[in-house]
């Protein structure tokens, strides 16, 4: 096990935080439904949305911000679960606060602002966290060298589809984060390099069971990692611990329902909007079809080695990492929980996510892939590393121009983001958080297609160069600086891959 350095943690934190916190992906359907409940919360006490119903005079736009809600009793509420928005809930009321005490903002403006501020606090600081983690599991765990697991980082941050959704107020990768936090826990408890094994234990569950709050198809990732617990003796001695850590979030969980849903085991989900589900003969899930998992790997709409090439190396990374007994067992774990929301989603008729840049439903699931590939970065260092960089020029393309693509495109990386890149647009969602009134043409503001630039989505980089390209340029040059910082640091432990 190699020393761990904290001076590395904050520089990568450092790096993850300014770079996604850098991009705002504006506004949405899933995004509002969940800023509905955060300010429901702080400015009603409730869980009711029904104060924050925009209405439109088109028919289609029952509920104009949104169209993702659950209706129970006369009363609207959202259709997601509430993880998410509980924990923006902070952050969302000092700005809202700040901006409203300190400056002339209208109501929109206050709410734009403080779902930005939202989204750094809650989906940024996340994936900078994660980025923390993957570092440490490479360099701590698998023995990589530092900047071996420096490269191994930045390549699952930045090119991955993780990137743009960690600019995005989405549950995916917070969610992510939590799951592989429980992992991580679990494999120092296995590998005995914390003394306060209960602890772990635990802090493993209460990780797994927030992930579930935030999203619930991560129960596959807590149902795999207890089992990875019951796998070795100090797991099995704090299985107790991880269940009794998963009694807090779990208890919200059927407190909310019983609150919401007049029952503890109904959900959100019983009372969605019927427009925009995906039933057939009464059912969301159902026997998932070859051509529907092809689709999910390898084809433009929602392919995962279509906007996460590096992924590919799952294949040589697995069987370098199965020659190693000592990590057969997590490489089980991940390849397991892989597989499952494979799977799962493939089972899903809304497989493809709606509005997105690709599988998004997949994301809790990249971690454990990603942890798949590392080993081949030392076999096949040429190929990963262009591989590597292929991914995160893709993905740094997405998260410039926006990952909101309507599910009607084909092809979202040809069709809207090269397109725009060739163009030199960037952040194109129009999509506001709150007040349509303010919108003559409500269509437009749903479609990044028609609509027109607002600002409504943005990256920092356009207070100086607005729409363009260029506005990239101050985030190249953080980078610089951030390198320069980082070989001054650790000049004297450089190490060559």
């Amino acid at each position: 096990m190699a020393p761990i350095n904290k001076k590395q943690y904050y520089l990568i934190f450092f790096l993850f935080f300014i770079t996604c916190g850098y991009f705002f992906q504006g506004g949405g359907w899933n995004q509002n439904t969940r800023i509905c409940l955060t300010r429901a919360i702080i400015h009603q006490q409730s869980f009711i949305i029904d104060p924050y119903k925009e209405d439109s005079q088109n028919p289609y736009f029952e509920f104009v911000n949104t169209g993702d809600w659950s209706f129970k009793d006369g009363h609207y509420y959202t259709n997601k679960s509430p993880g998410l928005s509980m924990l923006a809930i902070p952050s969302f009321a000092i700005t809202e606060f700040l901006v409203k005490n300190l400056s002339q903002a209208d109501m929109e403006k206050q709410v734009h602002l403080s779902t930005y501020a939202g989204t750094l606090c809650t989906t940024v600081i996340f994936a900078s966290l994660m980025a923390v983690l993957i570092f440490h599991v490479c360099n701590f765990f698998f023995g990589f060298s530092n900047w071996q697991s420096l490269l191994l980082t930045i390549t699952y941050g930045m090119g991955t589809l993780i990137f743009s959704y960690s600019t995005t107020f989405y549950c995916h990768v917070p969610s992510a984060f939590f799951s592989f936090l429980s992992f991580v826990l679990a494999m120092h408890l296995k590998h005995g390099t914390f003394q306060k094994k209960y602890l772990l234990g635990g802090g493993s569950g209460f990780a797994a069971a927030m992930a579930v709050l935030i999203e619930p198809s991560t129960v596959f990732a807590l149902g795999c990692i207890f089992i990875y617990l019951l796998s070795f003796r100090d797991g099995r001695k704090t299985t107790l611990f991880f269940l009794i850590g998963c009694i807090p979030a779990g208890a919200f969980q059927l407190l909310y329902n019983a609150s919401c849903f007049g029952s503890l085991l109904q959900s959100s989900y019983n009372f969605p909007n019927p427009n925009v589900m995906w039933y057939r003969q009464g059912k969301l899930f159902g026997i998932p079809s070859p051509f529907k998992l092809i689709k999910l790997l390898f084809f433009p709409y929602r392919g995962i080695l279509f906007s996460s090439p590096i992924l590919l190396m799952m294949i040589p990374g697995t069987f370098l990492l199965l020659k190693f007994k000592k990590w057969r067992s997590e490489t089980i774990v991940c390849l397991t929980i892989s597989f499952a929301f494979l799977i799962f989603i493939a089972c899903f008729y809304a497989w493809h996510g709606g509005t997105a840049a690709g599988p998004r439903y997949l994301l809790p699931a990249y971690p454990f892939a990603f942890l798949l590939t590392i080993f081949a970065l030392k076999k096949n260092q040429k190929t990963y590393i262009a591989l590597g960089v292929f991914s995160i020029i893709i993905n740094l393309s997405i998260t410039l121009v926006g990952n909101e693509i309507p599910m009607n495109i084909k092809n979202p990386l040809a069709e809207v983001v090269l397109k725009n890149i060739m163009d030199g647009e960037v952040s194109i969602n129009p999509t506001p958080v709150s007040n349509f009134e303010n919108y003559s043409n409500i269509t437009t503001t749903l479609d990044l297609i028609q609509g027109e630039n607002n600002l409504n989505s943005f990256n920092l980089g356009e207070l100086f160069f607005p729409n363009s390209l260029l506005s990239i340029l101050p985030l190249l040059a953080f980078w610089v600086i951030w390198w320069l910082c980082w070989r001054i640091t650790f000049l004297k432990k450089k190490r060559t891959l």
